[in-house]
């Protein structure tokens, strides 16, 4: 690799002194960096600069939130993505500060491999208006406003699976089973595979459980009426970050992406390890 686009965040590297080091350090090495910052949640809806899509690789510094955020970014180019933690947790981040310059070494080498993440599509019916969106975690349809629960309808391939009553829905996919879908009492899914979790948040009944489905389903969560609407409004979030007002009869349509994460990957270890040290099990 010869050609590097940095994605900052600006919280974890506020003065850009890391961001300087690496385009130093890859400058000596007769490589091309470029750079640019950007803020957790106020930069959601901007683009990334054209010089990431002309790049062989996107270096972000952060937490796993600003590489989901760069991820939803990058789905023009997909340009494999190397996350260098800067911040908490550091799931998705593999790379630890001090592991910044070995690995910077190993990438212009090109000892690495490539790990493909299904990410999925979400198309938000708003009153006969589509928008659409995508996640690499995933798409939480909740309560927006007072605390009372909402009505659900979820359809699998236009067949009804489910009404439910909950505070709100998730549907994850396997990267995203580490995150809300976890806190939520949702499965722990194998990150490379390629499936849904639907996992309702909070669902006023004993007998509910997250289900799991094929990444070829088709899924149309409905946000049902009641006598009065403001009790039935609703939002809908991609990845924690964009938005969109739901109201009753309004309905969000999910599947897989034709676009992928790919994320550079260096170490072998296994997922269960990792998970284990990530979360300390």
């Amino acid at each position: 690799m010869k050609r590097f686009h940095i994605v900052a965040n600006e919280d974890s590297d506020p003065s850009s002194e890391v961001t300087a080091k690496i385009k130093e350090y890859l400058g000596e090495r007769g490589c091309l960096a470029t750079s640019e910052g950007i803020i957790r949640d106020a930069d959601y809806g901007k683009s990334l600069a054209k010089e990431a899509f002309e790049a062989e690789c996107i270096l972000v510094l952060g937490g796993d939130g600003t590489f989901i955020q760069v991820a939803g970014k990058n789905t023009e180019g997909s340009v494999p993505m190397l996350g260098i933690n800067l911040g908490n947790m550091g799931y998705l981040t593999e790379v630890e500060r001090e592991g910044i310059f070995p690995t910077l070494d190993r990438l212009i080498a090109g000892d690495f491999y490539i790990e493909d993440r299904m990410m999925i599509e979400g198309k938000c019916v708003i009153n006969g208006t589509h928008e659409t969106d995508y996640a690499l975690n995933d798409i939480i349809i909740s309560r927006n406003g007072s605390i009372r629960i909402i009505k659900y309808e979820i359809y699998v391939n236009d067949m009804l699976l489910n009404t439910y009553d909950a505070d709100g829905i998730i549907i994850s996919t396997p990267t995203g089973s580490t995150g809300y879908n976890m806190s939520a009492g949702g499965p722990i899914v194998e990150p490379v595979a390629e499936l849904f979790v639907i996992n309702p948040i909070c669902p006023h009944t004993l007998n509910t459980r997250a289900i799991v489905l094929s990444a070829e389903d088709e899924i149309r969560v409905r946000v049902i009426g009641g006598r009065f609407l403001r009790e039935y409004e609703a939002l809908v979030s991609f990845d924690g970050g964009v938005n969109m007002d739901l109201k009753a009869g309004d309905e969000v349509i999910v599947k897989k992406a034709s676009v992928s994460t790919r994320m550079i990957r260096l170490s072998k270890e296994s997922f269960l390890n990792t998970l284990g040290r990530k979360m300390r099990l």
